[in-house]
C-alpha cells in the first residue's frame, strides 16, 4: 500500500496538470478563431492569420480549435491566391506551416498541415510576376523547405528526458556509492537513458 499510494497521487497529479492545460488550450483557441473570424469579416487578413495561427497552435487532447485554426489559415491562403494576393496568400501559408512545425507530436496532424502548407508556398512563389528574379521551381522551394526544417518537439522532448535519466542515474550512483541492490537500479536507469539519447540522435 505504501508503493502504491505515492503511484495513485502522482497519477492524479498527472491527470490535473492535463486537465489545466487542456482547458486554457481550449479557451484560448476557441477565443483565437473567434478573434480570426472578426478580422476576416473586416478583410483584415493580417490580424485574422495571426489569430487564426494561435488557435492553430493551441494543441492540446480533445481540443478542436488546432484544426479549425489551420482551416482558417488555409481558406485565408486560397482566397489570396484566387484574387491575385500573393502577400497574403505567402503570409498565410506560411504561418500555416510555422504552426505546423511548432505543434509537432504524433497523432496532432501537423505533418499532413505543413505538406499542405508547403505546396501553397511553392504554388505561389513559383507563380509569381511581380519579382526580378528568375521564378523559382515549384519542387526546388519545396526541397530549400524541407533542408531547413527543424527537429520535431517530441524529438526535443525525447533527448530531454533521456538527458534527464542520464543524469539522475548518475547522481544516484554517485550518492549511494557501494550500495550493490540499489546501485544496479541507478545503472539501469543511466544505461537505458544512454541508448535512448543515442537512438534519438542517430534517427534524426
Amino acid at each position: 500500500m505504501r508503493i502504491r499510494r505515492p503511484a495513485i497521487l502522482a497519477g492524479l497529479v498527472v491527470v490535473a496538470v492535463v486537465g489545466i492545460v487542456t482547458a486554457r488550450e481550449v479557451a484560448a483557441g476557441r477565443a483565437e478563431v473567434a478573434a480570426a473570424d472578426v478580422a476576416a469579416q473586416r478583410s483584415d487578413w493580417a490580424e485574422a492569420i495571426v489569430h487564426a495561427r494561435a488557435a492553430a497552435e493551441s494543441v492540446a487532447p480533445g481540443n478542436p480549435w488546432p484544426e479549425r485554426g489551420r482551416l482558417r489559415l488555409e481558406a485565408i491562403g486560397h482566397d489570396a491566391e484566387a484574387r491575385g494576393d500573393d502577400a497574403t496568400a505567402l503570409l498565410a501559408y506560411g504561418a500555416m506551416r510555422s504552426a505546423a512545425l511548432a505543434s509537432r507530436a504524433p497523432g496532432t496532424g501537423s505533418d499532413r498541415w505543413r505538406q499542405k502548407a508547403e505546396e501553397g508556398l511553392a504554388r505561389v512563389a513559383s507563380a509569381r510576376r511581380d519579382v526580378a528574379a528568375p521564378q523559382a521551381a515549384a519542387g526546388a522551394m519545396l526541397d530549400a523547405l524541407h533542408d531547413n526544417e527543424p527537429p520535431a518537439t517530441w524529438t526535443l522532448a525525447a533527448l530531454a528526458a533521456a538527458a534527464v535519466a542520464m543524469l539522475g542515474g548518475l547522481t544516484r550512483l554517485a550518492w549511494l556509492g557501494r550500495e550493490a541492490g540499489k546501485a544496479r537500479v541507478a545503472q539501469a536507469v543511466t544505461a537505458a537513458g544512454l541508448v535512448a539519447y543515442a537512438l534519438v540522435a542517430l534517427t534524426h
